[in-house]
């Protein structure tokens, strides 16, 4: 009897532990094999009923997704239906799967954080735009205008003329934001300024949803518009989106 109770000891203490609905809780050994990354995301996002999964760029796996309010303001506001795509970047902390639930089937699960923008899985270039040599894009309406800003240069185009390069794009900090200068490389030299800040910002032709406001002057004409970070943004991976 004696051995018997040591050996039914033994098997208690070697079980599982429980929480407090009955589940088992996760051992040292299973919670150090959890992965909890911090970071941006770029992807195509789908809601609707009993869905809201993110499939990120050059990945071929989904993500459930913990949203939040800005992200699902955005979704509503740029989906033409329940379950069409909208590309998003995004921060958030991608954690394994739930165990129970609509994401258990999931590989894992991203916990949205912030909403860096949002825009028309139709009208943007969604997960083909390449930003990897890329400071700031940044683009306006009425007239169209749109300016990559590059390691070395900024290049300017509109309906009336496709492509114009100005040198130089060192930036200068300002108060909640950066300013790029450059000058045209062409027989008469133009004067490019453009003023990128942190803002709420709308496409008021597309919709499309941007944490950077953009100022632009071209020899002395003004335009509006929005803009949004590429891969050589200053201070890029400690930006901070919309986040509620």
């Amino acid at each position: 009897m004696a051995a018997a109770a040591v050996l039914l000891a033994a098997a208690a203490c070697s079980a599982d532990p429980q929480t407090e609905d009955g589940a088992s809780a996760p051992s040292e050994r299973q919670a150090s094999e959890q992965t909890f990354v911090v970071g941006v995301t770029r992807g195509m996002m789908v809601m609707g009923p009993e869905v809201r999964t993110l499939k990120p760029c050059e990945e071929e796996t989904e993500l459930w997704l913990v949203p939040i309010e800005s992200v699902q303001r955005a979704y509503e506001a740029l989906a033409s239906e329940p379950h069409a795509p909208v590309f998003v970047e995004v921060e958030g902390i991608r954690e394994p799967a739930p165990a129970v639930g609509f994401g258990a089937d999931y590989s894992g699960q991203l916990r949205l954080t912030s909403l860096i923008r949002a825009e028309s899985a139709v009208e943007g270039l969604g997960c083909d735009e390449n930003l990897l040599e890329t400071v700031f894009r940044a683009t306006g309406q009425e007239p169209f205008w749109h300016v990559r800003v590059l390691r070395d240069r900024i290049v300017l185009a509109t309906p009336d003329i496709p492509s114009t390069i100005f040198s130089g794009a060192r930036p200068f900090p300002l108060d909640d934001g950066w300013r790029f200068e450059a000058l045209s490389t062409g027989p008469e030299t133009v004067h490019l300024r453009l003023d990128v800040t942190r803002g709420s910002c709308t496409d008021s032709m597309v919709g499309s949803m941007y944490t950077w406001v953009a100022s632009l002057n071209v020899g002395g004409q003004v335009r509006r518009g929005c803009a949004w970070e590429g891969r050589l943004a200053p201070g890029r991976g400690s930006a901070s989106g919309i986040n509620r």
